[in-house]
């Protein structure tokens, strides 16, 4: 299913593509290799453990009521963690409802919200279905970089936010903290929000805190258990932000997540608690995944059949090919040719591109970037059959 972003631009919801890819791999799955995973695999045996020993003979004293608050537990867990005063986080759940809940909270119906391109679809998807109107500012390959003068580019006198990845999805590129101080401050004076999604932030090898929101009072920086942790299934997020955004976000929080999973927010703040435990598992799949991912990139460059600059910090990349810019046709014929499955630039509003998640085994990884140089090679060759016909 395609959408309009704009005129003359088509682009997959992601959505319908990622379900359909799903029922491709579990079909087989054995035989066929998703590349599409944005997280870690979930640390099941792990929370299996820390779960049972949690409630062995009673609830933990972490068991509390999240009714009308933050849980208390996980609020405190967060402010350690993140380095953010307790009394600047708002629990909720998942990062997706903390995106559409700013959004519903600070622009009203008809105002305009500036999103990066490529950009994951989840904010324009809220835009639309909260009557907004969206507008967009280019983050270039192969660097993928925010610059200030571009998102000014794209205001308009009725925008009320401006929202951005770090660490971007589709590429995996972070955000300089003195870019991210200075496109805060600008839009500051301009009254205008600016949201920042870190989902995938805790990838980061060098770990380093995000803007400091009781600094810059026009900031909220969004998070969750989903991808940092491969946690998806605890249905946990939380926004932070200064005052008074606060105060406005936790007034309308009464009225529209006020009874968040007292359960999930329970075991959230027991994972945090043994944030150790958690963070090892996803740096040891890393440390295995990028070296292989590294390697394979490098010869995929020097064989020509993708262009130099990807970044590895997160756990997902966005590769250009060259050669091929219809990536959606080329995905499915990847399917069929060679049972392995990446998403195409067309589900971010990049065609030519293609995002490769490799927070995945090792061996599994490998196996299935060699499918992909494969079928790179044989879909040009068969390109260019085709035009020798024609």
């Amino acid at each position: 299913m395609k959408q309009t972003e704009t005129a003359g631009t088509e682009r997959i919801n992601f959505a319908y593509w990622v379900k359909e890819a799903l029922g491709f791999v579990r079909a087989a799955p054995y035989s066929k290799i998703g590349l599409f995973d944005s997280s870690v695999p979930e640390p099941s045996a792990q929370l299996s453990r820390l779960i049972s020993g949690a409630f062995s003979d009673a609830p933990p004293d972490s068991y509390q009521s999240s009714f009308l608050r933050n849980h208390p537990e996980l609020e405190k867990q967060l402010s350690d963690r993140y380095a953010v005063p307790a009394k600047n986080i708002l629990c909720m759940t998942g990062a997706t409802m903390a995106v559409s809940f700013a959004l519903g909270t600070f622009c009203p119906p008809g105002s305009h919200v500036v999103i990066e391109r490529p950009g994951f679809d989840i904010f324009r998807t809220a835009t639309k279905n909260l009557g907004l109107e969206a507008g967009f500012f280019q983050r270039a390959a192969p660097g993928f970089e925010v610059r200030t003068d571009d998102v000014l580019a794209a205001l308009k006198p009725n925008t009320r936010m401006v929202i951005l990845t770090d660490l971007h999805n589709p590429s995996g590129v972070g955000i300089s903290a003195d870019q991210l101080t200075e496109l805060a401050g600008t839009l500051a004076e301009k009254n205008i929000i600016l949201m920042i999604d870190e989902v995938y932030r805790d990838y980061l090898e060098r770990f380093t805190d995000g803007l400091d929101v009781t600094s810059h009072p026009n900031v909220l920086r969004v998070g969750s258990m989903t991808k940092n942790f491969g946690l998806n299934a605890l249905r946990c997020g939380w926004i932070f932000a200064g005052d008074p955004l606060i105060s406005i976000l936790r007034t309308r929080f009464e009225t529209v997540d006020f009874n968040v999973s007292k359960l999930s927010h329970t075991i959230a703040a027991e994972v945090l608690r043994h944030s150790g435990i958690f963070d090892s598992w996803r740096q040891d799949i890393m440390a295995r995944s990028r070296p292989v991912i590294s390697d394979a990139l490098m010869d995929m460059e020097q064989s020509g059949l993708i262009e130099p600059g990807s970044c590895l910090d997160g756990c997902v990349c966005f590769p250009r090919l060259v050669g091929i810019d219809d990536t959606e046709l080329f995905s499915k014929w990847l399917r069929t040719q060679h049972d392995i499955v990446v998403v195409p630039g067309e589900c971010f509003g990049a065609a030519g591109h293609v995002r490769i998640g490799f927070a995945m085994d090792s061996v599994k990884l490998s196996d299935g970037l060699a499918r992909l140089a494969d079928g790179i090679v044989g879909y040009r060759e068969r390109k260019t059959r085709r035009q020798e016909i024609a």
